[in-house]
């Protein structure tokens, strides 16, 4: 498919998109109308909310185990997470766009991109409401997206974004009919008003809420009535609130106020390092090849290669380092070496 031209089999996945508008397989689908014009490794789905950490929606090839990591906190240098909370920009967003040289020498890019073999990625950023994004990533392990692959993806944002809104605006109007039902891909933890203040929804995470912590009642009257504003609880948490448009379903003109846990807050990339250092354990010269290696991704079999020694060798140095580290797994090597780069 080219840029300016569409063919029977995407008019074919554009049609299953927009018969999934209002259900959980919506974005499913619309990611495939993007990874099946350029050929990818991973695809993935993912919700960038105003305030709390991101979430999956979605993914495809991407194993549990790296999005666990990048959850845990890896997300805070992920230059597409930064993207979004300094520009709030929507539209195609390739990674070199947003990556500067300095981050593709830092340790995000050499130790968590090359554990999760992504050599480069393709954003479609789609706004959402609660002040938040949707973004719809596709990921290469080799190679990067040629300028004609950023066209095609340029061609068919405008259909993305068309299908996005109608999706959105299927969910709402459903809540005015079944308002007990969960208001799918909105943030947690949300409230409605009319445009006289009077409360037209709310989802059992805000009235959980309520009812748990008194205190967010009264913080509500602390929220200006302007486009935008938010109001910063002791606990960590954020009511931030957004006006909505005269022809927005169920709250014409009114309001929408979300109550968010502050997630950690967007770090440039931190400078390239020695990883092991940064552990403080007092490890051998193999034990320190070996946790380098498992920091770049690989496998016992190719640390063994590599190292020209037997797996039972790697096996046995795997545990007197995991022992001097005080963990019990490859994962919490990764974990002791986040905590290592985030500053108090």
């Amino acid at each position: 498919m080219s840029s300016r031209s569409i063919d029977s089999h995407t008019l074919d996945l554009v049609g299953k998109a927009a018969q999934a508008i209002g259900t959980d397989a919506f974005y499913r689908h619309l990611l495939h109308l993007l990874s099946d014009a350029i050929p990818h490794d991973m695809a993935m789905v993912l919700r960038y909310p105003r305030y709390a950490a991101p979430d999956f929606l979605y993914r495809e090839k991407f194993p549990d185990r790296l999005a666990d990591l990048y959850l845990t906190g890896f997300y805070r240098f992920d230059p597409f997470y930064r993207h979004w909370h300094e520009q709030r920009r929507c539209g195609v967003v390739p990674y070199r766009s947003v990556a500067s040289a300095d981050l593709r020498r830092g340790d995000y890019h050499r130790f968590f991109q090359r554990q999760a073999h992504i050599a480069d990625e393709l954003c479609l950023f789609l706004p959402n409401v609660g002040h938040s994004a949707i973004g719809l990533f596709i990921e290469r392990s080799k190679g990067r997206f040629s300028k004609r692959e950023i066209e095609r993806a340029q061609a068919i944002y405008p259909a993305a974004a068309g299908l996005h809104d109608a999706h959105i605006g299927r969910i709402f109007l459903d809540l005015r009919f079944n308002p007990g039902k969960p208001g799918l891909h909105l943030p947690r933890a949300t409230l409605l008003l009319d445009r006289s203040g009077h409360r037209v929804y709310e989802d059992a995470d805000w009235a959980e809420a309520e009812r748990r912590d008194p205190s967010i009642g009264p913080a509500l009257g602390g929220l200006a009535n302007g486009a935008e504003a938010d109001v910063f609880l002791a606990d960590g948490r954020v009511l931030h609130a957004e006006s909505l448009s005269a022809d927005f379903p169920l709250a014409p003109a009114g309001r929408m106020i979300a109550l968010e846990t502050r997630g950690l807050s967007p770090q440039p990339a931190p400078r390239a390092v020695d990883p092991v250092s940064m552990l403080g354990a007092d490890l051998t010269r193999r034990e320190r090849d070996i946790v380098a290696l498992i920091l770049q991704g690989y496998p016992s079999s190719e640390i063994a290669r590599k190292l020209k020694i037997g797996r039972g060798t790697v096996k046995n140095h795997r545990r007197r380092l995991y022992y001097k580290l005080d963990i019990t797994s490859e994962r919490e090597v990764f974990l002791l070496f986040l905590r290592a780069l985030m500053p108090e």
